[in-house]
Order: structure tokens, then sequence, then C-alpha cells
């Protein structure tokens, strides 16, 4: 019996710009990833006692909730729509600053006044000379101080007006068999992705800071006329280090005649055809294959071991018959199947 096979644990997701397969983000430490396929219907009722006559299909939706453990900036300026512009603006800073004879020193050049927080709960508002300022009857004593100053920052702005950014969003999830190896890999490819705009951070004492990347799939346009409009193309990819999983194996040609009397020497390739099964399609094994003549007859009659090329040599006679043996091994059993090689009159 074929190992069963298991979609496990959370996917990372990859932000890309459409059409241009520029990264936008990699998202590696997700907590969720759900990935939500919806359909509504209408019921068509008629005759005696109204029975269910036909259900109309219609308004499919594609929607993604990603989750993440770190806190990146991307999330934000997707849903806000803008870009992370990186500039000199004003900004806030605290500081708790020890005075010398009434007299504190503060870290950055302030720009206009600054607010200090003295010991005894009253605020006072004071205006520096440079870095420097000076709370009357302050003496020795350590207040808090909050001030403005010019720095060079990453900043998104929250615009009113606009909407949230359309990316390609990528997931790609793991498949591992029942011994836990990685069999192949789950991607869903959605070319264009409208982020929801919602955005929620909780900030909390007893934990981290989680954000959450929200939206759904909008339609374009297919790769052929006969698909239509698609939401996403979904792949499961082999893991090039795993087995390829088949029920058996299927040599093409089966048979092979050739005259004694034409042209020597000659040549047929093999190829080899791994069944699936299923609604799965059959796949080509013939580079992974090796290939012998099984003993007995056939003197002019050879096979390379890795290619499958079959040469029948100058000399070769009427009844000279071999068989030829192609074998696929998928890590546990091995696949064989035959070719007979016959030379005629």
């Amino acid at each position: 019996m074929a190992n069963n096979t298991f979609l496990v644990s959370v996917a990372n997701a990859i932000g890309m710009i459409p059409n241009t397969n520029q990264a936008l983000f990699y998202g590696k430490a997700n907590l969720t990833s759900a990935f939500t396929l919806k359909m509504s219907n209408t019921d068509v009722r008629g005759g005696i006692n109204n029975p269910l006559l036909y259900k109309y299909m219609h308004t499919r939706d594609l929607d993604v909730n990603i989750e993440q453990a770190i806190f990146t900036k991307e999330f934000l300026s997707l849903n806000t729509g803008s870009s992370i512009v990186n500039a000199s603006v004003t900004v806030v800073k605290t500081e708790c600053i020890t005075l010398v004879s009434d007299v504190g020193t503060l870290i950055e050049t302030p720009i206009g006044d600054v607010s200090v927080f003295k010991s005894d709960g009253t605020i006072a508002v004071i205006t520096p000379s440079g870095k420097n300022f000076t709370v009357p009857s302050g003496g020795v004593s350590s207040v808090n101080v909050v001030y403005r100053y010019a720095d060079v920052v990453d900043r998104v702005t929250v615009s009113t007006t606009v909407p949230p950014s359309v990316i390609t969003l990528i997931l790609i999830a793991e498949v591992r068999d029942n011994t836990g190896a990685i069999v192949e890999y789950f991607e869903v490819e959605i070319p264009s992705f409208q982020v929801s705009g919602n955005y929620t951070l909780d900030l909390s004492a007893g934990g981290v800071s989680k954000e959450a990347l929200q939206g759904s799939a909008l339609a374009v346009a297919g790769t052929t006329c006969a698909s239509g409009d698609v939401y996403a193309y979904v792949s499961w990819i082999p893991n090039t280090n795993a087995a390829t999983a088949v029920s058996e194996i299927a040599v093409t040609p089966s048979t092979f005649d050739v005259s004694a009397a034409g042209t020597l020497p000659t040549t047929q390739q093999l190829s080899v055809l791994g069944i699936r099964g299923g609604n799965y399609t059959n796949i080509s094994l013939t580079s992974l294959c090796t290939y012998a003549k099984l003993a007995g007859g056939g003197t002019h009659i050879s096979v390379g071991a890795s290619t499958g090329l079959i040469t029948v040599a100058t000399g070769a006679v009427e009844a000279e018959v071999a068989t030829i043996q192609a074998t696929y091994n998928d890590g546990t059993t091995n696949f064989t199947d035959i070719c007979l090689v016959t030379v005629t009159a």
C-alpha cells in the first residue's frame, strides 16, 4: 500500500509585485496561513412538494489569512497601499535625564520646547538652548523629558483615500508521508491578491504582538481560452530528493522487430512511463531507469544500461530474440517492464 501523505504545519508566504516577479516580502515565521475557497448557491425548486431540481452554483470567493509572529513594516504598508519611504521627518523622543545644578543635556537637538515631567508630578514646558535645558529649582534630580527632533526614518503614511495594495501572493507548504519525509510541496499562486486593508496590532504587556495580512483573490485572465478567468493556480511540486510515487511502469515500444535483411546496425530508443492511476497523469521515468538484457539469446542485441538505447548490430540473423528489461526503484520497490526484440527474415 502506498504511503499516506499529509499537509503539515504552516505555509511560507511570498508577496510579489504583479507581472514583475520582484519580491516584496518573504514570511517564514507565520503562525497561521488559511486558504479558504467559498461558493454560494441558489436552489431551483418546482413541482409537487417543491423538490430540489437544480443547484445553481455562483459567487466563488478565494480568501487568504496570514498571521505572523515577527513584526515587519511590509504588512502595514500593504494594508495602507503606501510605500515605505525613508526620509528626514520630525519624530518624538523620551529620555530620563539627571539634572546637574538645574541643567539637563539631551541626546538629540530638540525642535521647539521640551516637556519636563518633574519628580513632584508637575510638568514644565521649557525652551532649550541647543541640547541643554534648565529647570528652575531642579537641583540634582531625575526628570522625564518628551520632545521632538528630526531624524531619518522609514515611514508609512495611512491615507484616508488610498486603497490597499494588490499583489501576487504565493503560499508554499510541505507535504510529508507517514515516514516524515517531504514528498512534495503544495504551492498556491494567486496572481492578483487584493489586500483587505483590515489591520489590527495588539500591544500587550504579557506577550508578543502579531500581525495579519488578509485579503481576497481577484479574477485574472487564464492562460488559455478554455480556462476562462481564474483566481489561483495550485501546484504539487515534487521534492527532487524524494522518489516519484507510481503504481507500475510501462516500456514503449513493448516489442521491436528488425529485419536481418535490412540495414544494420540499427537502434531503438526505449521510453518508460510511470503509471500513477486515478486522476493522475503518467510521468516520464526514462532517465531514472536502468536497463539490461536478460540472459539467453540475442547475441547481436545490446542496450545502454542508463540510456535505454537498443542496438542491433551487423551480423544479426533471423530468429535472434532478446528481452530488454527496464527497472525503476522508488526507494523501497523495484518496478520492471520489458521490451521484446526480434530479428525477422
